[in-house]
């Protein structure tokens, strides 16, 4: 009598402690169903980069001179030279202006 009461008691620890062993993966199931809500914020990366994807670089700004030599700006007094932003001129310091030659 002693061994079947000893039996039962231990098939029913066991099972006890087998049930038991399944409750925190029942639990880390709730607090995975919560944690997307919690993502949003954390606002280090927001987006994900592709990873195919190349940056974008700035457009190559004009050059001072086009094909044919002209200056895209030229000093009003006729120094030689030009540059290719507005800007004092090099030699005589007035402000430089700009040419319309420089865009046929």
């Amino acid at each position: 009598m002693k061994l079947k009461f000893l039996s039962l008691l231990s098939i029913c620890a066991i099972l006890a402690f087998a049930s038991c062993k399944n409750e925190p993966k029942a639990s880390t199931t709730d607090q995975n169903a919560t944690a997307p809500a919690a993502a949003p914020a954390n606002t280090a990366n927001p987006v994900a980069t592709p990873p195919n994807f190349t940056p974008t670089t700035a457009p190559t700004p004009e050059p001072a001179q086009n094909a044919k030599g002209v200056w895209h700006f030229t000093c009003p007094k006729g120094c030689a030279g030009g540059s290719g932003a507005a800007g004092p001129c090099g030699k005589c310091g007035e402000q430089l202006t700009h040419n319309t030659a420089y865009h046929q």
